[in-house]
């Protein structure tokens, strides 16, 4: 290659660019760098008076070929001309890089024989014209010295367009016209074709595509900024890529190629380099997290214009285009379909074989399922000819067999032994090539695309007859319906749709009618019981995707199917984020009427300003049918909106809904609620249901007249929220006022959390007058976070006197100091309070005032509850409590001393609390620091028969193997014992024992 390039280019031209101090520095240099290179030098006569025609002859005399080119290029550095260091190597790789020429070469055999799209390259060129643009301005702005290397996502539903541009964009590259003096190297690395690959390198993984006679592949990475990797089919992979595994940033280590994925999407391997990768829907949704400094560019499919263009290059003809555009034209929802390029291509196929058979124009269009229908039928009628009934069954059941195994295993790209594992003969390869439903790649063979495999997969199960084996790797209907509703399995999301709409009659006749011959009537049913036995799963062991089933349900148009289905889900989870979803999910709800939770997530839909008045309407309609289901259900029970994005209009029909006589509602969760503010619609609900008990804000922000309104509701006759939640809901001190004068005039609330809000002690200060009022029935009060320091206890301290309710109190991640807590110790131990749990987590006290609690253990009979956790008790603290918990009148069940700097040193206390103290059931030990011995003393302790504790806080995990299996024994002798970690961290379950 360096002989090619001297010869062609010269190092003369090179040499001459010197300046005169250059040259010969560069000279003197040269007899060091050849012993670097471990060279036998040029004799320094000869070199002190070369020319630089000279010296150029002497370097090509002394160092041949390649040796030459390293010498001369090492040296350009040292004397600081990397301008010609660059331009040499950039001169060599555009004009004699044997890896360009091959990816010309490869790319352009995929672009003619491998794209469906068949059109000429100007039309192409203008329908991604933008797509160009917007690619070029983003990696010419990181060229820039300073800008990070992006990562380009194009964008789009399956059969928009993706691969193709990337393959395009590969073979623009491959011919200089795109990207010449930006990238150096691009390599393209595809899905399907990882999967057989386990460990390997990136050096391995790119090294396929190198040829023999390019310079070693290790040498391109000396400028990683000149590279781009094109990721095309992520989807595709059999493996999930990951964070959790350990990264690697070794380009030549070989690792699973999980982690080599992983670490090159994240930026751990060859940072500098860039990224250019196609994700649908469910790519971006598996996918996006591992991704850094993105920018997302979305292929919008074809305009009206681009589809009539389409098909007048298709056809040729002017009247076929016209008719068959006219007849398109004409049928909206099939017109709408049409701006994917592969849905443009399906149809233009089908009218094409309709206008050579001479047949009328006619295309199901209903929905996508009943256009794949359409184009499977044209394929067969003019693939099977007059081949009888039998022979053709076998050949599409062969086909669907291969199709399904591929989905279930991942596999997108068959060789000859897998056809001929399925039945596909030679005779049937050829014929499924001809009629372009499969095509070839290389050796291999792959549908024409994905959507195609996955809809063929999905005709397998019709071809299921009662006496035919199991196939080895193909799940049964039962197995499939729980995959593709799982979000684990987004792979099969598109089989699923079609399987679905499988089960309708209308579906089946249309292929019974074309294939001639009878397909299974079981699937229906099959489905419905396997819907029905998803939805008694344990939501913790299986999650189902609403998104994956309600497009599913919407796909089959069946309304009677729909509501026995919909009926089976009593707790629904679903995400909304366009309008198209919002469709989807309105269908399916309005048809519900068992529902009791209901969890929300809806964004960027009422927010969009940018549609017409028509179809504000149209929105505001389905958001009508969507919250019907509310007043449908005579069990609807809760009701979690979590960072929701609703306009005035929008929200009013939810709060007029939920104000309902026949709407159940009685747990409203509103977690970063936008709009609240402005909505008297939202305080109407709270008012006029008489149901609802429970409402939580969290997240909320409520100024000062926001937080009078809601008081005002509260504080009326008819309202009946007994638990309400307003943690971070930037409450002051000034709004304490009206907090308070609801304590006092509303004797149904029982709960009031206010966590995570500036009140300060002048606050606390304002609720405890109100707490001390004989007409407050309040129980619970959760002050976490609120800025409380040991004033605020003065306040406190008085309410617990007086206070005849009030059962449970929070002050966690307060400074209230020994000095605090010692003040609440003085009313804690008088007969008169009431409290039976006290959480004081994160308060700043030390093990000085352990001895005013441990006073409170021994004196308050109804104090069940201390948490004590993250404060600085030590083993001393500790060992002032134990002696309290051993005392008769010790009547505590539950203590928190997580986090409060504990050692073995204290084991021998705790192991005397556990045999003597006859009320304790439960004790947090987390992070105590315990060594073999501490731990041999608490078990031994833990399994004698006097021992009343049943639950331990200890995370196992955390200490070596000996201390583990002492632990693991103790479950074992002592069955009443549970020793678990993370007690007591969210903070739901936190407050669900005081809420019920």
């Amino acid at each position: 290659m360096a002989e090619s390039f001297f010869s062609d280019f010269g190092l003369l031209w090179y040499l001459e660019e010197l300046k005169k101090e250059e040259f010969w520095k560069f000279k003197e240099l040269l007899k060091q760098e050849s012993l670097k290179f471990k060279l036998k030098p040029i004799p320094w006569t000869e070199l002190k008076k070369a020319s630089r025609e000279n010296l150029s002859q002497l370097l090509s005399k002394h160092y041949p070929g390649k040796l030459a080119w390293d010498v001369t290029l090492s040296l350009f550095l040292l004397i600081n001309r990397g301008d010609l260091w660059t331009k040499a190597r950039d001169e060599i790789r555009h004009k004699l890089n044997p890896y360009r020429n091959h990816m010309k070469k490869k790319f352009r055999d995929i672009w003619e024989k491998e794209t469906c799209l068949e059109v000429p390259e100007d039309f192409y060129k203008e329908t991604t014209k933008d797509e160009y643009e917007q690619l070029n301005a983003v990696y010419l702005t990181a060229d820039k010295p300073g800008n990070p290397s992006p990562t380009v996502i194009l964008q789009g539903p399956e059969g928009v367009g993706k691969t193709t541009l990337l393959r395009k964009v590969m073979l623009e590259w491959a011919e200089g016209n795109l990207w010449r003096d930006r990238f150096s190297f691009v390599f393209f690395l595809k899905g399907s074709e990882m999967n057989s690959i386990t460990d390997t390198s990136l050096v391995e993984l790119i090294s396929r595509d190198w040829p023999e006679s390019s310079e070693p592949i290790e040498d391109i990475f000396s400028q990683p900024e000149r590279i781009l990797f094109i990721l095309d089919g992520l989807e595709e992979l059999k493996f999930d890529l990951t964070l959790d595994a350990d990264l690697c940033g070794d380009w030549e280590k070989q690792r699973p190629t999980q982690i080599v994925l992983s670490s090159l999407l994240h930026k751990q391997m060859l940072p500098e380099s860039s990224l250019l990768i196609a994700l649908g829907k469910m790519g971006m949704k598996k996918n996006y997290f591992l991704l850094c400094q993105t920018k997302c560019i979305c292929l919008p499919g074809f305009s009206e214009r681009q589809r009539k263009l389409y098909f007048s290059h298709y056809f040729r003809e002017k009247n076929k285009s016209s008719r068959a555009f006219s007849f398109v034209r004409e049928k909206r929802p099939l017109f709408v379909l049409c701006k994917s390029p592969f849905v443009c291509w399906l149809v233009c196929t089908c009218l094409k074989w309709q206008l050579e058979k001479g047949e009328d124009l006619e295309i199901a269009s209903e929905s996508i399922t009943c256009l794949y229908v359409s184009f499977l039928t044209n394929v067969f009628k003019a693939a099977s000819g007059n081949c009888p009934p039998k022979q053709n069954r076998t050949r599409l059941q062969s086909l669907c067999t291969l199709a399904a195994e591929g989905m279930w295993t991942r596999t997108f790209l068959f060789c000859p032994g897998d056809l001929r594992r399925n039945g596909v003969s030679e005779s049937d390869t050829s014929m499924w090539v001809d009629v372009r439903l499969l095509q070839r790649s290389g050796n291999c063979l792959t549908f024409i695309h994905t959507c195609v495999q996955e809809f063929c997969a999905a005709l397998f199960y019709l071809f299921k007859r009662p006496k035919d084996r199991p196939h080895p790797v193909i799940g049964k209907v039962t197995q499939f319906v729980t995959a593709a509703m799982s979000e684990a399995c987004s792979h099969l999301s598109w089989m699923g749709l079609f399987l679905f709409a499988f089960s309708t009659e209308k579906i089946t006749n249309m292929l019974e009618t074309s294939f001639g011959f009878p397909l299974s009537t079981d699937i229906k049913q099959e489905v419905t019981q396997s819907l029905e036995t998803l939805s008694q799963c344990d939501p913790g062991k299986m999650v189902v995707s609403f998104q994956e089933l309600f497009n599913c349900l919407f796909e089959t148009q069946d309304q009677e199917f729909v509501i026995q289905v919909m009926n089976f889900f009593k707790e629904i989870d679903i995400y909304i984020g366009t309008i198209e979803e919002l469709t989807v999910s309105a269908f399916c709800l309005k048809h519900c009427q068992s529902l009791q939770k209901f969890h929300l997530c809806i964004e960027n839909v009422f927010s969009d300003e940018s549609g017409s008045i028509s179809n504000t309407i149209e929105k505001l309609s389905l958001w009508r049918d969507l919250c019907s289901a509310f007043t449908a259900s005579e069990n609807f029970q809760m009701l979690d909106l979590d960072n929701c994005q609703f306009d005035e209009a929008s929200l009013a029909i939810l709060c007029r809904t939920l104000a309902q006589p026949v709407c159940k509602l009685q747990k409203f969760v509103y977690n970063f609620a936008s709009n609240l503010a402005n909505s008297l619609y939202f305080f109407k609900a709270i008012l006029h249901n008489p149901h609802l008990k429970y409402l939580n804000l969290y997240g909320t922000g409520l100024s000062y007249m926001d937080v009078r309104q809601l008081c005002e509701t509260l504080k009326h006759p008819v309202c009946n929220i007994e638990a309400l939640l307003l943690g971070k809901c930037d409450i002051t001190d000034e709004a304490c006022e009206d907090i308070a004068s609801v304590l006092v005039h509303n004797k149904k609330l029982k709960l009031l959390s206010l966590v995570d809000n500036p009140l300060k002690d002048e606050g606390v200060r304002v609720l405890c007058d109100a707490l001390k009022d004989p007409a407050c029935a309040l129980e619970a009060l959760l002050l976490t976070y609120c800025c409380l320091t040991s004033v605020a206890c003065d306040y406190i301290s008085q309410v617990l006197l007086c206070n005849k309710s009030l059962s449970f109190l929070d002050l966690g991640l307060n400074f209230l100091e020994d000095d605090g807590v010692i003040t609440l110790c003085e009313s804690l131990k008088h007969p008169n309070c009431n409290l039976e749990e006290l959480w004081l987590v994160g308060c700043c006290f030390t093990s000085v005032c352990c001895v005013d609690l441990a006073a409170v253990l021994i004196h308050s009979e109804k104090l069940k509850t201390l948490k004590l956790g993250n404060n600085k008790i030590y083993d001393a603290g500790v060992k002032q409590l134990c002696e309290a918990l051993k005392h008769p009148k010790c009547k505590l069940e539950t203590l928190g001393l997580e986090m409060c700097e504990l050692t073995s040193a204290c084991c021998e206390d705790l192991a005397l609390t556990f045999t003597l103290c006859k009320s304790l059931r439960c004790m947090n030990l987390e992070w105590i620091s315990m060594d073999r011995d501490g731990a041999v003393v608490l078990c031994e302790a833990l399994i004698r028969l006097e021992c009343g504790l049943q639950t331990l806080g200890l995370n196992k995990s955390s200490y070596d193997e000996e201390i583990q299996m002492l632990l693991t024994e103790v479950e074992e002798t002592n069955p009443q014992l549970t020793i678990s970690h993370s007690l007591w961290t969210d903070y739901e379950h936190r407050i669900r024992g005081v809420i019920g």
